[in-house]
C-alpha cells in the first residue's frame, strides 16, 4: 500500500542518498545496516501528509521527515539493547549483528544527524521534535520498570510509542503554517494512532504471531495486565475495543481538521493499514473467534 504513493519513494530516495554518503568507517556500516533494512516509514509519511493536507508542499518537508525516521530507528536500536533484541523486521538485530557498544554509538550518530536535520526548521517545530525524543526516553525507562495497571501501560506506550506518532503530524501542521486548532487535531490524530498501533503490536505478541521481531526480555503490555484477570478470549475482545476506540478517536480528529481532502484520506488509510488490517489477523485466531 505505501509503495504506491510517491512521498513513500521520495523518503527512501533521500534514505538512500543518507546512506551513500555515510563514511566508509565501522560506524558507516552499521548505519547503513540499520537505514537499509525495509520499513513502512510510517511516520515520515504522516509528517510529509499532515504537510501536504494543511496547504505545504512535501519537499518542505522531506528534512524533517528523515528526522523523524532517524530518531525512530536509533530508538529501535536502542531499545534492542535495552531488551536483548536479536531480530528486528525479520532479520539480525543491530545489537546482534555489531555488539551493544557499537550499537549504542550508531543509534547516537543517528539521533544527532536527526538534529542536524531539524535545526533549519522553525522554533516551534525543533520544540515538537525535542519534545518527542525527550517523552520517548521516558517512555523507555517506564517500560523497565514494569507497568501493573492499565493506566501504567497507557502511560508508558503515550510515551515510548505514540509521542513520535503524534509529533510527526503536529510537526506536519506546524511546518504548513496551519493554525493552532489544526494542529491540536494533527496532534491527537496521531496520538491515537500510535496508541491503537501499539496495543494491536502488543495484542499480537500475546497471540504468537509472527511479528519479524524477538528479544529475550519482554515487556509487561496490555493483554498481559488483562489475562491476570480475565481468559484469553476476554483479553483479545477488550483489546481490540481499545483499539478499535483508538482507531475512531485519530479519524474523528483528522474528520474535523480543514485542508486537503486527498491527503486527510491518506492519513485516514494509515489508520487502516496500522490498526484494523492487523485487527483481522488477530479476529483469526480461533481464541477470538
Amino acid at each position: 500500500m505505501f509503495s504506491g504513493w510517491d512521498e513513500y519513494h521520495l523518503i527512501n530516495k533521500q534514505l538512500a542518498e543518507l546512506v551513500r554518503s555515510l563514511p566508509d568507517s565501522p560506524l558507516g556500516e552499521i548505519i547503513s545496516y540499520v537505514l537499509s533494512s525495509p520499513g513502512k516509514r510510517v511516520r515520515p509519511l504522516i509528517l510529509i501528509f499532515s504537510t501536504e493536507a494543511m496547504g505545504g508542499s512535501a519537499p518542505s518537508a522531506v528534512n524533517a521527515a528523515l528526522a523523524i525516521e532517524l530518531v525512530h530507528a536509533a530508538s529501535l536500536v536502542h531499545d534492542d539493547i535495552l531488551d536483548q533484541g536479536f531480530e528486528r523486521r525479520g532479520s539480525e538485530s543491530a545489537l546482534q549483528r555489531f555488539g551493544p557498544e557499537a550499537s549504542l554509538l550508531a543509534g547516537d550518530w543517528l539521533i544527532s544527524r536527526s538534529i542536524e536535520l531539524i535545526s533549519h526548521y522553525s522554533q516551534p517545530v525543533i520544540r515538537a521534535f525535542a519534545s518527542a525524543c525527550m517523552d520517548m526516553s521516558e517512555g523507555e525507562l517506564m517500560d523497565l520498570s514494569s507497568a501493573s495497571t492499565p493506566d501504567d501501560y497507557h502511560n508508558c506506550i503515550s510515551k515510548k510509542t505514540a509521542t513520535l506518532f503524534s509529533a510527526s503530524a503536529k510537526m506536519g501542521g506546524l511546518i504548513a503554517g496551519a493554525d493552532a486548532e489544526d494542529v491540536a487535531r494533527l496532534e491527537s490524530y496521531g496520538m491515537h494512532l500510535g496508541l491503537g498501533y501499539q496495543v494491536l503490536d502488543d495484542l499480537e505478541e500475546f497471540l504468537g504471531l509472527d511479528q519479524g521481531k524477538s528479544s529475550q526480555n519482554t515487556s509487561v503490555t496490555l493483554p498481559i495486565i488483562y489475562s491476570n484477570q480475565y481468559p484469553d478470549d476476554v483479553v483479545g475482545q477488550m483489546c481490540i475495543k481499545v483499539i478499535d476506540d483508538h482507531s475512531d478517536l485519530a479519524k474523528n480528529a483528522l474528520f474535523l481538521c480543514r485542508g486537503r481532502d486527498d491527503m486527510k484520506l491518506r492519513l485516514e488509510s494509515i489508520v487502516d493499514e496500522m490498526t484494523h488490517r492487523g485487527l483481522e489477523r488477530c479476529r483469526s485466531q480461533k481464541s477470538l473467534c
